[in-house]
């Protein structure tokens, strides 16, 4: 239980730090925090097996608020935990 615990804060404060970054870009000093990367597959893979056909994809989106949200929920996870 504590593991999975631990997931979702990590998880929680990436999402958190992301969604920052983006309202950070309204704000003129605060826009390096947006800077990121995109990280994935651009276009989705499909594997059609005949009878079944399955698409993948995966993309990340990351930037600098994300890591620091991070590095938040590292510390969280240290306090509560």
């Amino acid at each position: 239980m504590k593991s999975f615990l631990r997931i979702m804060i990590i998880f929680m404060g990436i999402v958190l730090g992301i969604f920052l970054g983006e309202l950070a870009t309204q704000v003129s000093w605060l826009e390096f925090l947006a800077f990121g990367q995109d990280i994935g597959l651009s276009k989705p893979i499909e594997l059609d097996l005949g009878f079944l056909t399955l698409t993948f994809a995966f993309m990340f989106k990351l930037n600098i608020a994300g890591i620091l949200g991070f590095i938040a929920s590292i510390f969280v996870i240290k306090k509560v935990i």
